[in-house]
């Protein structure tokens, strides 16, 4: 009974853990990369979409996902076995697996963030092809893709919306339904 319940309550504090730190996460990694689009579909959403990167970026791609992966992959192992180790310490009295595992999870969120950073980057490029929807866009330089694309705007809940073009719109949030003005509206 007993342990039935520390593991309910180790797993409900990994996950909430682990939700806080995506939600903390998530927005440094994608404001490192300086532009305005989305790394979503344009058309759906979706978040399975090709970009027009250069040749160069492409081995950027896959070793930044891996490392993403496996940071993650680490911080998602490594919150339980700090809570078994230190269950087994205050049983044995021994310290230095406590240690160990203690200093593996900076490093697992080190190497995690440098992950997202190397996404980031990839997701600034035009998009090519939406795997989700099967959209598809014609080559265009970064450059053109970063003036044309929208600016978005971040509600107090957390959920991003595009400004639209028009001067002295409102914004509707669909999460929270809390009207907006459009604050890039009169910069335009």
């Amino acid at each position: 009974m007993l342990g039935s319940f520390l593991q309910a309550l180790a797993s409900k504090l990994v996950e909430e853990i682990l939700k806080r730190v995506v939600e903390w996460l998530a927005p440094k990694a994608l404001g490192s990369v300086p532009h305005a689009a989305s790394p979503n579909c344009p058309r759906c959403g979706g978040y399975g979409v090709a970009r027009w990167a250069p040749g160069g970026v492409w081995p950027l791609f896959v070793p930044s996902l891996l490392t993403f992966t496996w940071g993650f992959a680490g911080l998602l192992l490594g919150v339980p076995a700090l809570l078994f180790t230190v269950v087994g310490a205050l049983v044995s009295g021994a310290v230095m697996p406590v240690l160990v595992v203690l200093l593996g999870l900076p490093v697992s969120a080190t190497v995690m963030l440098l992950g997202a950073f190397g996404l980031a980057h990839y997701h600034s490029y035009p998009p090519k092809r939406c795997h989700r929807c099967h959209g598809s866009w014609p080559r265009r330089t970064r450059d053109d893709y970063l003036r044309a694309a929208q600016p978005v705007f971040a509600c107090a809940c957390g959920q991003r919306l595009r400004v639209p073009r028009a001067a002295g719109s409102r914004l509707r949030c669909p999460r929270c339904h809390t009207e907006h003005a459009t604050p890039a509206a009169a910069g335009r």
